[in-house]
């Protein structure tokens, strides 16, 4: 078992993410093969710019505040206590529309090739 203290952990902007920070609390680092997930603070102004994981499942699930998630298959606005699920490969944006920060929780698989 490894126990982690998210505040405890560094803030990171992933490549093409604007005005969030997110904490990886379980990736290859602490030993997982084939799952990862973070914790998401999304500003006012957050968002991502469109994006695929081609070898990854994430779901997305609202803590607090409210997202729109556009993909290729469609939009939805998810507010806290929704969760959205995203395909391998599904091209996806996410933009904060609350008032202040979103904060969000994502599990990605890994998918064997």
């Amino acid at each position: 078992m490894k126990v982690i203290t998210i505040e405890d952990l560094p803030g990171v902007v992933p490549e093409a993410h604007y005005d969030l920070l997110s904490y990886r609390i379980v990736d290859e680092k602490i030993g997982a093969k084939s799952m990862g997930a973070s914790l998401g603070r999304m500003e006012p102004s957050g968002r991502t710019g469109p994006h695929a994981h081609e070898k990854a499942e994430q779901f997305f699930i609202i803590l607090k505040g409210e997202m729109l998630m556009k993909t290729d298959r469609g939009e939805a606005r998810l507010k806290q206590g929704q969760a959205a699920f995203i395909y391998p490969g599904e091209v996806h944006e996410n933009y904060n529309v609350a008032n202040g920060t979103t904060e969000y929780l994502v599990v990605t698989s890994k998918l064997s090739t």
